[in-house]
């Protein structure tokens, strides 16, 4: 049977818009001010994603962790608010790539 297999790419700066819009929305702790510069997958556990934050106006960096399906939901959420479509019964995977993200759907 024929499947189709579909990619939204996302750079880190829309990543990181999707991830606040969804902390913002479960209430839950924000990601600090400031831009992604690098997402590092847990060589533990590849379902943790460690993801490094700069703020050049404070000189800060910050690490912050999610899973793959927080950042998948976020995403979605994101993908929701632009009016984008994607079918709800595809299995969904998120893929790091060196500067952007990669929402993956399967059907």
């Amino acid at each position: 049977m024929p499947r189709e297999d579909r990619r939204i790419i996302f750079t880190y700066e829309e990543a990181y818009k999707a991830l606040y819009s969804l902390c913002m929305q479960r209430d839950m702790k924000r990601p600090p001010p400031g831009q992604i510069d690098k997402i590092n997958i847990d060589p533990d556990d590849d379902k943790k994603l460690s993801f490094e934050l700069s703020n050049p106006q404070e000189e800060m960096t910050h690490k912050i962790d999610y899973s793959r399906d927080f950042l998948a939901a976020a995403l979605m959420l994101y993908c929701r608010s632009l009016g984008i479509p994607f079918p709800k019964k595809a299995n969904k995977s998120v893929d790091i790539k060196e500067d952007s993200v990669v929402l993956r759907m399967m059907i």
